[in-house]
């Protein structure tokens, strides 16, 4: 549905909602992999994509990857002075000059101007737009926002975690983002992993099915990251230890040991990086919520650490 929402709005022009969109969700749920296909959807088009993961200095970036010869103009809320020389040594006559940099929003009008002769347009794609700076945001929020009143050829998507919507939709510089039709990418249907794990395996000559199958979804409950994780691990087990075999049908143990794989990977690569960053008291609350094997009642846990 999101990928359509898109393609439908490069078809149907400027101002189209499909244009401007944001992605939220989770650490691992596919935003990344998401901005990659809007890319190649719209390179199939023949537009021209710039992408960006959002630090400091990403609209000059942004600036230098737009300009046909990089390094002629800078990006710059201030202006700039260059001293010029003109007649020679004798009698020669200096002045001063006030020159501009190059702003984003010119840069883009500038690549757009080339594009739109071929009936082309620019996508531009921002990842972890949580981690962007003011000034940053500011200067791509209001290139975008005048370009689409000019009804330019121009599409933006930006991605991150939640926190992202608040933080920036909500200042007042940037209300336009606000247009921006929100996506929220959440966990697959189990049905749907069950029957993506089943067909990618009989695509390798491999057969996913039954019992096996079934706990190979469960583990994954549905989690984007971890569908890649447990396919991978019960197929690298597999072709470890049935490397000669013709006919493979997965058994019980392989797909259990696969998922065992699996949740370690996800524990190294995803859950110690955050578990990190956490105070003690956070990881006293974690602890206390893990003994129950669904939701926790705040007096429960709140039991459990001795507080009110």
């Amino acid at each position: 549905m999101v990928l359509a929402d898109f393609e439908e709005g490069l078809d149907n022009g400027s101002g189209a909602p499909g244009r401007l969109m944001r992605i939220t969700g989770a650490r691992d749920v596919g935003k990344t992999v998401m901005l990659a296909e809007f890319r190649r959807i719209a390179e199939k088009r023949g537009w021209q994509t710039i992408s960006e993961t959002a630090s400091d200095g990403m609209a000059q970036r942004l600036v230098d990857k737009l300009q046909p010869r990089k390094g002629n103009f800078s990006f710059s809320f201030e202006p700039s002075i260059s001293v010029m020389n003109v007649g020679g040594s004798l009698g020669g006559v200096h002045y001063e000059k006030n020159r501009m940099p190059l702003t984003l929003r010119e840069t883009m009008s500038l690549r757009l101007d080339e594009l739109e002769k071929h009936g082309n347009g620019l996508l531009v794609t921002m990842d972890e737009a949580q981690a962007a700076t003011r000034a940053d945001m500011v200067a791509i929020a209001t290139a975008v926002q005048h370009l689409t009143s000019e009804d330019r050829n121009l599409a933006f998507v930006f991605a991150g975690l939640p926190s992202m919507s608040s933080k920036w939709l909500n200042d007042n510089v940037m209300t336009f983002l606000r247009r921006a039709q929100p996506e929220r990418l959440s966990d697959v249907d189990l049905a749907e992993v069950s029957h993506a794990l089943a067909d990618t395996f009989q695509e390798t000559g491999m057969i996913l099915e039954g019992e096996p199958l079934r706990i190979a979804t469960q583990a994954t409950a549905g989690y984007p990251f971890m569908i890649q994780l447990v396919g991978y691990h019960i197929w690298r087990i597999i072709a470890r230890n049935h490397k000669h075999d013709t006919a493979i049908t997965v058994s019980v143990e392989d797909a259990e040991a696969g998922v065992q794989d699996a949740l370690s990977h996800l524990g190294d690569t995803v859950h110690g990086p955050e578990l990190d960053g956490l105070s003690p008291i956070d990881k006293t609350y974690l602890l206390a919520m893990a003994q129950d094997d669904g939701p926790s009642s705040t007096s429960t846990v709140a039991e459990r650490m001795g507080r009110t």
